[in-house]
């Protein structure tokens, strides 16, 4: 065959390209910047008001809360003196309640974890109470204690001990094998195994055990104050909604929505503070 008759090959395909790597925030999966979520999440509040300012004007009973009567209500409801002692009678209860269900909660709650007998014989009780509303004792408990605060102190420790027992429990019960073999290796006494090994590994589950705590302790005390009539916030806002003064009854119940994230926030702090190890716990 001549080079004439030849015919020339036809030129070879190039290559697939190489596949690019997906550059972050490309694709479905982007990422929002922090400018953006800001932007987002106030837009996001001021169309609810906005639906609820015109929803009370235009179709519901004019003596519903709106967000301008709150926000006009908001200064001299917080400047009261009866709103300053109904907050310090809810705070002082909710303070003191806290600090003993907590210590109680979390001291056995390491117990528990840690001793097979002991956590057989109380896990059907503590599952139990823990199950159960904390608004069912409260008649009980002004029948047994009285129309006291000693009334709300109890119902609030109790509503925080229970979670502190149950989450701290867990962690007690879930530490590594690992550290628990390395204590033995070293012959730790007892208190250093508690002290530097067993609370280092459930400071996350303590942390989230009095997070679920204070939510409790403060619905504890609420629900008291409603129905034993004592002094605090619970008898502020029922009173006021009771006379028709619904912004001022709202301003009382944002307060307690205050209370409950400055509560969350300041123990994510301490738990950053403590264990920075544990940073991805609780998020």
């Amino acid at each position: 065959m001549s080079p004439r008759t030849m015919k020339p090959k036809a030129p070879a395909a190039p290559p697939p390209a190489a596949k690019r790597p997906r550059r972050r925030g490309q694709g479905t999966d982007r990422p929002v910047g922090r400018r953006a979520d800001v932007i987002g999440k106030l837009t996001v509040a001021a169309l609810v008001l906005a639906v609820w300012e015109l929803s009370v004007r235009l179709w519901l009973p004019d003596y519903l809360p709106t967000p301008s009567g709150v926000a006009g209500a908001a200064r001299p409801t917080l400047t009261s003196p009866e709103f300053s002692t109904a907050l310090g009678e809810t705070l002082g209860g909710v303070v003191l309640g806290l600090l003993i269900g907590c210590l109680a909660g979390t001291g056995l709650g390491l117990a528990v974890g840690r001793v097979a007998w002991l956590r057989h014989l109380t896990s059907p009780y503590v599952s139990g109470l823990y199950a159960m509303p904390m608004l069912a004792i409260v008649p009980m408990a002004t029948i047994w204690l009285g129309y006291s605060g000693e009334t709300r102190l109890a119902v609030i420790a109790l509503s925080a001990f229970l979670p502190c027992v149950v989450s701290t429990g867990d962690g007690a019960r879930n530490v590594p094998l690992q550290l628990s073999e390395l204590a033995q290796m070293l012959r730790l006494p007892r208190p250093r195994v508690v002290v530097d090994v067993l609370l280092p590994a459930t400071l996350p589950f303590v942390v989230a055990g009095v997070q679920v705590a204070v939510g409790r302790a403060l619905v504890g005390a609420v629900a008291v104050e409603f129905l034993a009539s004592l002094p605090g916030l619970g008898t502020f806002i029922l009173t006021n909604a009771r006379s028709f003064d619904q912004d001022a009854a709202f301003v009382a119940v944002l307060v307690l929505a205050v209370l409950g994230i400055a509560a969350r926030t300041g123990t994510e702090a301490a738990l950053r503070r403590l264990a920075p190890w544990h940073l991805h716990v609780n998020r």
